[in-house]
């Protein structure tokens, strides 16, 4: 009971400082004032935090959500991948096979 008290009288003092610092027309204005800049200023921070997918902000960062982005970085992946195996894989094969047949040609010779 006397917790529920105590809440009433700091709610009755808050409201009646409340109640004599807003009675004189200075300190409602700079209240006012200082209200507004406030708005102003978070305004302007959630404005900035909006961000605009364009294909710039995107570039690099891929949404986990957006499927056809994703499908386009993996098939990229992939084609990496096949470029890889059929370039420089094959080029190996033929350079190793190449130095196998020069190999065989020099022992013929000896």
């Amino acid at each position: 009971m006397a917790r529920g008290n105590n809440r009433s009288l700091l709610l009755a003092g808050l409201a009646a400082g409340a109640y004599a610092y807003f009675s004189k027309p200075e300190n409602r204005e700079k209240a006012l004032v200082a209200f507004n800049n406030t708005k102003t200023k978070v305004n302007s921070y959630l404005d900035s935090q909006k961000l605009n997918n364009t294909d710039m902000t995107k570039v690099g960062h891929s949404e986990p959500h957006d499927i056809d982005d994703n499908k386009m970085l993996d098939e990229g992946a992939s084609t990496s991948v096949q470029y890889y195996n059929e370039e420089v894989q094959e080029n190996k094969k033929k350079t190793d096979s190449t130095l196998a047949n020069e190999d065989k040609l020099d022992s013929k010779n000896l």
